[in-house]
């Protein structure tokens, strides 16, 4: 049979497992949470840059000049998609280690960045590019407007609403993360 004092060490040490495990998750969340953003952010850049070099070169040297400008207006909004992504969906370093307290705040503040950035994904991500295809598409009508390729429209178009409603439940899913954190930071809170 224990005496007070050794059930009281096991209790104590039994807290200090449970805190460490508690941090060393939140640690591990963190990182693994970082890792999928820098490589979301990776995927994003590779293909913006490509869409610019693609339609940098219809640009200089397609004859339409309809197709020209939207292929231009193309390389701007790529170019534009890259600045915001880097503005709104970068990620920031992780805090010191071994400290809980930065982690859960670290966490917390990069799940409500990455949450507003999903969320206005169609405003600064697919909006920049969406004058390009059309004008694009439009000089691919030439000489007749009347020919606008509605069909080939319609394949960029859909993708780009599906890509929205996706990061709008993506959004909803960081949403629900960053309620937990709050549970829990009501849960440490001292009651009066």
């Amino acid at each position: 049979m224990m005496n007070d004092d050794e059930l009281k060490s096991v209790w104590q040490s039994q807290a200090d497992m449970g805190a460490t495990y508690a941090c060393e998750r939140l640690e591990r969340d963190s990182v693994d949470f970082r890792r999928k953003i820098v490589l979301r952010n990776v995927q994003e850049n590779v293909a913006a840059l490509l869409v610019a070099l693609i339609f940098g070169f219809h640009a200089w040297v397609l004859p339409e000049p309809l197709m020209r400008i939207g292929s231009g207006l193309m390389v701007l909004g790529s170019l534009l998609v890259l600045y915001h992504l880097r503005r709104r969906a970068s990620i920031r370093d992780l805090p010191p280690e071994a400290l809980a307290l930065p982690y859960i705040k670290y966490l917390r503040e990069e799940l409500v960045r990455q949450r507003d950035a999903v969320r206005d994904v169609w405003l600064w991500h697919i909006l920049p590019v969406v004058p390009g295809m059309f004008v694009f598409f439009w000089g691919m009508a030439q000489p007749d407007p009347m020919d606008f390729p509605w069909r080939i429209t319609s394949v960029v178009i859909v993708p780009c609403i599906v890509v929205a409603a996706m990061n709008v439940k993506a959004a909803r899913a960081l949403q629900r993360q960053i309620d937990q954190i709050d549970q829990l930071d009501q849960l440490d809170e001292p009651t009066e």
